[in-house]
């Protein structure tokens, strides 16, 4: 069945699959660890795993994320870019971008960014995506790991009791669901590569800022355990986020610091 999906995704991938080293597995513990090992194995640039299922699906800040089998696409790219290790930050936003495009592309459906980088569809997270790096010792990028999790597919026994809130699906619960995988992950993989191939341009931020949806909204700050309630401001170039807390006082956030929920 694992040739059948790549060889799907391949043939929709026109030109794009010379680029690629596509890896489809049914299920595996992450795709960013099995995508590190083979990167640590000299894996080239442009390796792409995809799974319809993780056993230990992560998320960021060590959280765990909800893989369950044939509801989901579980992706990884494996990027040797030529960058300072600061510049290594943008690939969160890029990667945040080309999963839009994508999800649009095969619902028609907008979809919103919350900050820093959960995909929104009518509301409910339908994507995460955590990035990993290695560094030399001259703190330059040996590699880049983007993962990138979409929730396809509602699951048949529902999201747990923790997600079931805020958590969605891309697709109807009636959607075929290898028809859903082989659409998106050929639309995701096509998006990656476009949008990294313009990253030096930070061709992202456009894309990113229009799909913001935090901005001159109520929003509350967690950090370390602590609540603020605050007001999201703007955005600058390297998606910091400028809040305004309830006493006047105002505060340039960093990606990846904090989590922001909509009040």
């Amino acid at each position: 069945m694992q040739e059948s999906l790549q060889r799907r995704i391949t043939e929709q991938l026109g030109e794009d699959a010379a680029r690629i080293r596509l890896h489809v597995l049914e299920t595996v513990t992450s795709t960013n660890d099995a995508l590190r090992a083979a990167a640590e194995n000299g894996a080239p640039e442009y390796t792409v795993y995809l799974a319809q299922h993780q056993t230990a699906g992560k998320g960021r800040q060590g959280r765990a994320f909800f893989s369950p089998a044939q509801t989901g696409l579980y992706a990884s790219f494996l990027f040797r870019p030529q960058m300072a290790s600061e510049q290594t930050l943008a690939m969160t936003p890029m990667a945040a971008v080309a999963a839009a495009t994508a999800i649009e592309a095969c619902t028609g459906q907008p979809i919103q960014i919350k900050w820093v980088n959960d995909l929104l569809l009518r509301g409910k997270k339908v994507c995460g995506i955590l990035a990993e790096a290695k560094y030399t010792s001259q703190q330059t990028p040996e590699y880049v790991i983007v993962g990138i999790g979409i929730n396809l597919i509602p699951p048949p026994e529902g999201f747990p009791a923790e997600l079931r809130e805020i958590a969605g699906a891309v697709f109807p619960a009636d959607t075929e669901p290898r028809k859903a995988f082989t659409d998106c992950a050929a639309e995701l993989i096509s998006a990656m590569l476009q949008e990294y191939k313009q990253l030096p341009e930070k061709h992202y931020l456009t894309g990113y800022r229009e799909r913001l949806c935090v901005l001159n909204r109520p929003i509350t700050v967690n950090e370390n355990g602590a609540e603020r309630p605050a007001t999201a401001l703007a955005v600058d170039d390297d998606l910091r986020l400028l809040v305004r807390y309830a006493d006047g006082t105002e505060q340039w956030r960093s990606t990846g610091e904090i989590r922001i929920r909509i009040s």
